[in-house]
């Protein structure tokens, strides 16, 4: 339901970036409530990925995918977004705060990570020794045996029940292989990232993301004052296995100071 800002009906605009693998297509129920609702919804496909797939090449990192998703702020002249970031999308938005702080009203990390200035996804867990990020760099460039792509894994890995078996299937026919480098490409703020947007967190719980250190930025976001924290009972790919749950999240993060 839309909310009542001053004396009318409020359309509040998302953008919605995927994570690795993915494509637009994954926000399509999360889309079809919020826009059902009267808001304007935008899911980017990031280059190389889902339909895009076409243009996948080595040289595609995070710098392409921060630059796609300012774009498409820009071209459409966006401005007031709740941007949303699931993933490995949570890079993305972090690098598109810092160049496009103001066209933001609010920042959703959906079960993804916190970069920091010069840190990549591969090796950004906290509190990590340096022997323990050199190893998680080194476990993250072994999920791309050619030394370009990170292979297409099964949406199980991202939380899918096996069953309803279509909603799986209609899932991993759309995975698609991810540019190694977007992982191991350090984020660059000259502003700050997103400091200064206000922002939630929230965490997937059931089950949580193996091996991918999202707990650690999850209990950061929760403790420091900054931010809001939010659960839900669910898999990584929440998007598609709560979408109600998700669409909710967003509007009240949208509502939130």
């Amino acid at each position: 339901m839309r909310r009542l800002r001053g004396d009318a009906l409020e359309t509040i605009t998302f953008v919605l970036v995927h994570g690795t693998g993915h494509g637009g297509w994954c926000w399509r129920f999360v889309r079809g409530i919020l826009a059902g609702q009267g808001h304007r919804v935008y899911t980017p496909t990031l280059t190389g990925c889902g339909e895009r797939s076409h243009l996948l090449h080595p040289d595609i990192g995070l710098e392409t995918h921060i630059q796609d998703i300012v774009n498409v702020l820009e071209w459409e002249e966006l401005d007031d977004v709740v941007l949303v970031g699931h993933s490995y999308g949570g890079c993305v938005v972090s690098g598109v705060a810092d160049r496009a702080k103001d066209r933001l009203r609010h920042m959703v990390y959906l079960d993804t990570v916190i970069l920091s200035d010069g840190e990549s996804l591969a090796g950004s867990r906290r509190q990590m020794s340096d022997a323990e990020r050199d190893a998680d760099i080194e476990r993250r460039r072994s999920m791309a045996p050619d030394g370009e792509y990170i292979v297409a894994r099964s949406g199980e890995l991202y939380g899918i029940p096996p069953e309803p078996a279509d909603v799986l299937e209609w899932v991993n026919r759309r995975l698609t292989p991810h540019p190694l480098k977007s992982w191991l490409e350090p984020v660059k703020f000259e502003n700050g990232g997103e400091e200064g947007v206000s922002r939630t967190f929230i965490r997937c719980t059931a089950p949580e993301m193996p091996f991918s250190g999202i707990r650690d930025h999850a209990m950061f976001a929760k403790e420091h004052p900054q931010w809001r924290y939010e659960e839900l009972a669910t898999g990584h790919d929440a998007m598609v296995t709560e979408p109600q749950a998700c669409a909710d999240l967003f509007l009240a993060a949208a509502q939130s100071p």
